[in-house]
């Protein structure tokens, strides 16, 4: 059955009239969209309730009659706030619908009574290639404007989409561009871009190469980017799949009693993360070597930097608190145990939590990644290519700019470490209590390879403490606001998954303070 078989049917007369501001628009908003939105994984209010779809720009991306079009959706939630969206239209009738039928059912928006389809335009090869020609040429077509970069070809190879899970839609032009599509948008500076520009002039080469933009600008409005192109990076996966595969093999030979290429597996991937962890260590030192430019430029950790961390650590605490409370029962005996451990250790969370005001201050923070974690690194052969610098994709654009300690970034990667490693050992069900104590011991030394190439890389930088009771304490302070942060997404979205950060908490809990 064709899940897509009850669309909404528009009058007849619609066709091109569904650009146009009137009544087959508002049947659009009112009918249309809510359905359509629900769809999307790209979509990320569907838990708050929307309230209402307004277009409120509608932008041809050519001169052309039959262009495909940019719709910026208003989306008003429940509890007042609202986001922006971006939504590619196109209509289709004849051969061209009839394959995106059997192609591509989910871009499918609407129908119109008399024949033909409304549907999302990225499905369209000649959208896909409008889009990099108006960046190339730096062209302009109302309000939308492209910023071009270097080594954009002149004519757009063959292209196709990506179908991956992400909140955004990447494209791939030949085997040189790649373009990402953002679905929502905000006015004002985009972390990603400004970052690959500023690493690009500055020749840091283990991102990729920033390619343009597209930007929609309004009248007496910031700019919202639309897209961005980026170079191309051969690459075997990202690191996730790599360290899931590698740790794969290893556990594999350990059940087969081959412990001596056990070893070499492993001692193989921890000279990789200690890569990694030079890497990183690379690129924070690279933005913090910034002086003049006031977005980029170090400043000196604060009390107040102390506090608000203090403060949202101990906000979401109270959330676990309270959501493990009312979900204790629904959990499988393991993982209630790890929950009441948790629960149980209330008042030492509650005095570490205090304890961040007493941290050191003699350390600078600086621009840095932002939601750093395995899947936003590439394995390039023998090297890795970090990537995604948009940040958490949920918070504003202002929050995504601001200033952290690097070790924040340090955090998310060995957390990641420690998903991996339960990821891994969740193949081997049956198997568990004989591959746990292995699984440990290699996030404890993968973690620990990454942790020492990375602080051998930004010795005397300005924003690593120097005393190493100092750093262990700072990091510790980010790992436990991550560990708390990924138990209130898993008991939201991943129940099965929720074991994992609980026995990260566990082993911080463990650690000296």
């Amino acid at each position: 059955m064709n899940p897509h078989a009850d669309l909404f049917l528009l009058p007849e007369t619609a066709g091109q009239q569904v650009f146009a501001p009137g009544e087959i628009r508002a049947l659009l908003e009112r009918e249309v969209l809510p359905g359509y939105f629900a769809r999307c994984r790209w979509f990320g209010g569907k838990a708050r309730e929307p309230r209402s779809f307004a277009v409120r720009e509608m932008v041809a991306v050519s001169p052309a009659a039959d262009a495909a079009r940019l719709a910026l959706v208003e989306i008003a939630y429940a509890d007042g706030a609202s986001e922006t969206y971006l939504l590619p239209l196109q209509c289709a009738a004849g051969a061209p619908a009839e394959a995106l039928e059997r192609t591509a059912p989910a871009s499918l928006i609407a129908r119109f009574r008399e024949g033909g389809v409304l549907f999302d335009a990225v499905e369209d090869a000649g959208f896909r290639a409008a889009l990099l020609a108006l960046i190339a040429q730096g062209g302009e077509v109302g309000e939308l404007r492209g910023v071009p970069g270097r080594g954009l070809p002149e004519s757009a190879p063959e292209s196709r989409v990506l179908a991956v899970e992400q909140s955004n839609t990447a494209i791939v032009f030949g085997d040189s561009i790649f373009l990402k599509l953002y679905r929502r948008v905000e006015e004002g500076v985009n972390p990603e871009a400004e970052m690959l520009r500023f690493f690009g002039a500055r020749g840091f080469p283990h991102v990729p190469p920033f390619r343009g933009a597209l930007e929609f600008r309004g009248a007496g409005r910031e700019p919202l980017l639309l897209a961005l192109a980026t170079g191309m990076i051969a690459n075997d996966g990202d690191a996730w799949s790599f360290t899931l595969r590698e740790l794969t093999r290893q556990l594999t030979c350990v059940r087969a009693g081959d412990l001596r290429e056990a070893e070499r597996i492993e001692a193989a991937y921890l000279a990789r993360a200690a890569q990694l962890g030079e890497r990183t260590g690379a690129l924070h030192r690279a933005l913090a070597a910034e002086v003049t430019d006031v977005d980029f430029a170090p400043e000196p950790l604060r009390a107040a930097d102390f506090a608000e961390l203090a403060e949202t650590t101990l906000a979401t605490l109270a959330q676990v608190r309270a959501r493990l409370r009312i979900r204790l029962d629904e959990l499988d005996p393991a993982t209630r145990e790890l929950a009441a451990g948790l629960l149980a250790a209330e008042p030492a969370l509650l005095a570490r939590i205090a304890a961040l005001s007493e941290l050191p201050v003699g350390a600078a923070k600086t621009r840095t990644h932002g939601d750093y974690h395995l899947g936003q690194v590439l394995n390039a052969g023998d090297d890795f290519v970090i990537i995604d610098f948009e940040g958490e994709p949920a918070k504003s654009l202002a929050e995504r700019r601001r200033k952290r300690s690097p070790l924040r970034d340090v955090a998310g990667m060995l957390r990641s470490f420690h998903y991996a490693a339960h990821s891994a050992l969740a193949a081997f069900p049956e198997h568990r209590p004989e591959l746990e104590p292995h699984v440990e011991r290699w996030h404890e030394r993968a973690g620990g390879a990454f942790l020492h190439a990375w602080t051998a890389t930004t010795a005397g930088a300005a924003f690593a403490p120097a005393e190493r009771t100092g750093r262990h304490r700072l990091l510790d302070a980010f790992l436990l606001e991550k560990a708390l942060y990924e138990v209130n997404y898993e008991l939201n979205n991943r129940p099965p998954w929720l074991g994992i950060p609980l026995r990260g908490i566990a082993q911080i809990l463990r650690a000296q303070p």
